[in-house]
């Protein structure tokens, strides 16, 4: 324990902050600038319809969800709210300082606070219903999934909650490296399945009732000498399509695996801080240098590249028909064609970086700024 801590201190100073600052360790080591924005022509117009300010994330992991009609956000100073059409609803105090967050369904809002607990409240009226102490730091926001809440603690571990009353169903722990990247790490659910990425590069299919381990595979295979070359994660959220899941891991690959069998099907070597999306036939990356790639979903071949963004702190894909969407470190939103990866059109959100994965609601995009400004947009 003496030896692992300063380890993982300096895994934070690198990473403090979240995935985005990986981006801005790789441009001093490349010693390059970033890409200045160009002028293009427009084919679609981002129009931004309403914005509200939040309150900043800080350094907590907080990404804004969605449920219904509404959207559910938090700041790191511990408020809560619910938000539609650009009105707050309602907005309520966790009275400790936000981690991780926002999960929520219909019935439910879930966040991580210091100290390691989980809180929760009624999705209608904002009102508190039980908070629970899940023996570690949340480090993604919980996936509030029917009965059950799943909470991701540290790197290592999942924890399955009882929705009604927060008691603990089940823990799934895994052995970790002794070096782990903080970042968005989502925990998806298909079917009778949890998926989740872990620290060495690996991805877990565990069975949700239960939390028994179904099958496991490697994103990539660590690599290096040292313990901070051999750092590899995977970011993100696993990736689903039918058949088939992807993941993306920080110094690693990208690797597209059968659902059932848990085999790789093919693999990448692109590095990504932030994670991938997919859709019908494509699977989307931003490297660590922030160059988005649009590959075959079958094969793993480029379709495209775009280089116009280089080193801007570029965040996760996001996948919007036709279009893909991805946010910048100068608040920027850019939309990107599908079919060949050129500019389609660009709004900018806040002046402050986009650090949260961008957010599909209602037929268009939301986007939380560093800073705390939530914002709606359209497109025309």
């Amino acid at each position: 324990m003496k030896l692992r801590q300063p380890i993982l201190l300096l895994a934070a100073s690198l990473v403090l902050g979240g995935c985005s600052t990986i981006s801005s360790w790789f441009s001093k080591a490349y010693v390059e600038p970033m890409a200045e924005l160009t002028k293009f022509t427009p084919s679609a117009q981002l129009e931004q319809v309403w914005r509200v300010s939040v309150g900043s994330a800080g350094k907590a992991l907080i990404q804004p969800a969605s449920a219904g009609d509404a959207i559910y956000v938090a700041s790191g100073g511990g408020d809560v709210y619910r938000i539609e059409g650009g009105r707050t609803i309602w907005r309520a105090s966790t009275k400790e300082d936000v981690v991780a967050g926002v999960g929520a369904s219909g019935a439910l809002v879930a966040v991580g606070i210091k100290g390691g607990q989980v809180a929760t409240f009624e999705a209608d009226t904002g009102k508190p219903r039980w908070s629970v102490d899940v023996g570690g730091e949340v480090s993604a926001a919980p996936l509030v999934d029917g009965d059950a809440i799943v909470v991701r603690v540290g790197d290592a571990k999942l924890v399955s909650l009882d929705a009604a009353d927060g008691r603990k169903r089940w823990t799934y722990t895994r052995t970790t490296p002794p070096l782990s990247l903080r970042a968005f790490s989502d925990v998806r659910r298909a079917d009778a399945y949890l998926f989740a990425g872990f620290s060495g590069g690996r991805v877990a299919a565990i069975t949700a009732n239960t939390g028994q381990l179904a099958w496991e595979g490697a994103v990539t295979q660590p690599r290096g000498t040292t313990e901070l070359e051999r750092l590899s994660n995977v970011v993100g959220a696993p990736v689903l399509a039918p058949g088939m899941l992807c993941g993306g891991a920080y110094q690693g690959r990208v690797t597209c695996f059968d659902l059932n069998k848990g085999l790789s099907v093919w693999g990448r070597d692109i590095s990504t801080a932030v994670g991938i999306a997919l859709d019908g036939t494509r699977v989307f990356v931003t490297d660590e240098r922030s160059l988005v790639h649009a590959l075959d979903r079958n094969t793993g071949a480029t379709l495209w590249k775009l280089d116009e963004l280089k080193l801007r702190k570029v965040g996760r894909p996001l996948d919007f028909d036709p279009y893909i969407a991805v946010g910048d470190l100068e608040g920027y939103i850019h939309l990107l064609n599908k079919a060949d990866g050129q500019f389609a059109g660009r709004a900018r959100a806040d002046n402050s970086p986009i650090d949260a994965p961008l957010l599909a609601h209602d037929n268009g995009i939301v986007a939380l700024s560093r800073d705390g400004v939530l914002s709606y947009m359209k497109v025309r």
